[in-house]
């Protein structure tokens, strides 16, 4: 299917997807007492003691209304009842290239005022009686006497944001084909030789889309640098062979991320079949992803399996049942299974039980851990159990009581290749759920 055919395919679902958020915020609205409403995408923020900006990013709140990810100075005003109102901000200074106006059917579900100056913009928000909310970043320009930011209306936003939309669901679908060609782009100049810092460029030239564009910065992570969960460096030097890749890498599609990471090696069939045991296990617990399933409990059980890979890899002279009881399992795998995805990378709402804010706590052997929900039909998570010898925790490790059950000579032949995660999104159904990720990465020979 071209891809003209498949936005047009996505985009069809957005009227459907807009009366659901109308209702979203009709349920807030009452339950935080509030008779409206705006929401601003943000302004763009210029440096201390400079006159150019930082990275933009949108408020995820307008994003879930609009399809729009670049609208600084935009506001959307929303009464229950009424259609909403798109204020659309279309600087015409001549120092950048001025925004063209909203177009393309979605434009319908909106009233649309383009303004050019402040001025006009508040006029249009104005406009409308009873106590108004607002939502949008810390430094917005907000109208005034509206209430910013109201804790009550965003827990209550955030709680339903877990929930996805079609319309969401084929957004995050279309990212994760974007970065699948990326991905694919990425491994083979890998195996050419190529640095990290090539590799982040030869990504963005194959997704179409800048570094300030992608969901997060991509992990581009040859041998020991995989060890860093979260490395942000990019290396000039060709990372030789024998040597281990993992990447990192989403894409975004009107304002919804894809968070994918693959691992692969060359030349070491020792870490080559450390990665194929922890794809296995990844598939494993991504078949029993369901709605009803307790995220804590299936992270447990993620550590049950990760201790039987341990075991079978010859990185531990206990058991795998022993292994799991004495914690062991935590030095090598310290993040939790996954997280919620969509308009965010690590979206909101993972550790609320209900709209009026009731928190479940991560458990404390489990701290990282972003999601304590049970799972419901149409979320989205991502599920990224992974296997590090990161040295921090190797030393604590080796210190501890829980030496003697390291085969130490195993994982110092293996720490030089830093670790493999692998993570795909998933789509939470009644029965199972739908990966988002295997197929647009199988079309292009990633695996």
């Amino acid at each position: 299917m071209a891809e003209s055919t498949r936005t047009d395919a996505v985009m069809a679902l957005f009227a459907a997807h807009a009366a659901e958020i109308a209702a979203r915020f009709d349920r807030a609205l009452e339950s935080s007492e509030f008779d409206r409403v705006i929401v601003y995408a943000g302004d763009e923020i210029t440096r201390d003691r400079d006159d150019i900006a930082y990275p933009y990013a949108t408020e995820p709140y307008f994003k879930l209304w609009a399809p729009l990810q670049n609208a600084p100075g935009s506001a959307i005003a929303y009464t229950p009842g009424q259609r909403p109102r798109l204020v659309h901000f279309e600087d015409t200074s001549f120092w950048h290239e001025p925004p063209s106006s909203p177009s393309g059917d979605w434009v319908e579900q909106f009233e649309l005022r383009c303004v050019q100056t402040t001025a006009e913009r508040d006029a249009s928000l104005a406009t409308g009686r009873g106590r108004c909310a607002a939502i949008g970043p810390p430094d917005t320009r907000w109208l005034d006497g509206v209430a910013p930011n109201d804790s009550v209306l965003l827990t209550a936003l955030d709680f339903d944001r877990a929930t996805k939309t079609p319309y969401e669901a084929a957004c995050i679908a279309q990212a994760n084909e974007i970065a699948a060609r990326g991905h694919a782009t990425a491994q083979r100049h890998f195996r050419e030789d190529a640095s990290e810092f090539a590799i982040n460029h030869a990504y963005c030239g194959s997704t179409q889309q800048r570094e300030t564009e992608l969901p997060y910065g991509n992990i581009v992570a040859f041998n020991e640098h995989a060890a860093v969960l979260h490395y942000q460096n990019l290396r000039h030097d060709p990372p030789g062979a024998p040597s281990s890749f993992l990447l990192d890498a989403g894409a975004t599609f009107n304002g919804y991320a894809s968070d994918i990471t693959r691992t692969i090696a060359r030349e070491s069939e020792a870490m080559s079949d450390l990665i194929a045991a922890v794809d296995s296990l990844q598939r494993r617990v991504s078949s029993e992803v369901r709605a009803g399933v307790a995220w804590v409990d299936l992270n447990e059980r993620t550590h049950m399996l990760v201790a039987e890979v341990l075991e079978d890899h010859h990185l531990i002279t206990c058991s795998a049942a022993d292994a799991y009881e004495r914690g062991i399992t935590r030095y090598f795998l310290p993040h939790g299974l996954g997280h919620l995805l969509g308009l965010q990378v690590h979206d909101a709402g993972g550790r609320l039980i209900d709209a009026n804010g009731t928190l479940r706590a991560p458990p404390d052997a489990h701290p990282m851990l972003r999601l304590t929900r049970v799972l419901e039909h149409g979320f989205v998570v991502t599920v990224e159990p992974g296997i590090y010898f990161i040295p921090s925790l190797l030393d604590k490790l080796k210190s501890s009581d829980l030496s003697d059950a390291i085969a130490w000579s195993t994982v110092e032949s293996l720490a030089p290749f830093g670790g493999v995660r692998i993570e795909d999104d998933v789509l939470v159904t009644d029965d199972g759920c739908i990966n988002l990720s295997r197929p647009a990465l199988e079309s292009v020979d990633v695996w």
